[in-house]
């Protein structure tokens, strides 16, 4: 599951130690096996403790790109009604959850030094997870082309490219 991939890269017994916004991007990469450029990953390093503000949570920014790679519009967000309506419904589950997507309210909630903001990065893995194998991906990008998605099949796992399952 994406939240394994996920806790294995911001957990730091586990050797990443990567920030919430790093770890959700890196997680989503390895386990949709996107082959990003590695300027998406320093890119992303940026939304880490509420984009360096306590604002907008850096997990949730970076599921936000993740699903602006998979649903834009020849790289056009505003030529997307999907991508709107993908972003839309995720921002609406995790504040069903969370009440906030503000990372500085987040904390005080879910914050524990041990694990960091561990839980609240779950949800967002898991909401996204069912946004993405829900919806066909219809970007053209040639990341995305190269994409292995693993889709649930009786508790093992097939794998399907973007033309369906091999």
């Amino acid at each position: 599951m994406l939240k394994d991939e996920l806790i294995k890269y911001y957990y730091p017994p586990n050797g990443y130690n990567y920030n919430c916004a790093e770890a959700m991007i890196r997680a989503l990469n390895d386990y949709y096996d996107f082959k990003l450029p590695e300027e998406m990953f320093y890119a992303a390093s940026s939304y880490g403790g509420g984009c360096h503000h306590d604002e907008l949570c850096g997990g949730l920014a970076s599921a936000l790109a993740v699903l602006g790679v998979l649903y834009s519009v020849n790289g056009r967000g505003h030529d997307s009604t999907k991508l709107r309506e993908l972003s839309d419904e995720l921002f609406k589950r995790f504040e069903e959850r969370f009440k906030t997507s503000r990372c500085n309210q987040l904390k005080k909630e879910n914050y524990i030094p041990e694990h960091k903001c561990e839980a609240v990065l779950v949800i967002i893995a898991d909401i996204l997870e069912d946004l993405i194998n829900d919806n066909p991906v219809i970007n053209n990008n040639p990341h995305v082309k190269r994409a292995v998605f693993r889709l649930p099949c009786k508790g093992l796992y097939r794998t399907a490219t973007l033309k369906g399952l091999v």
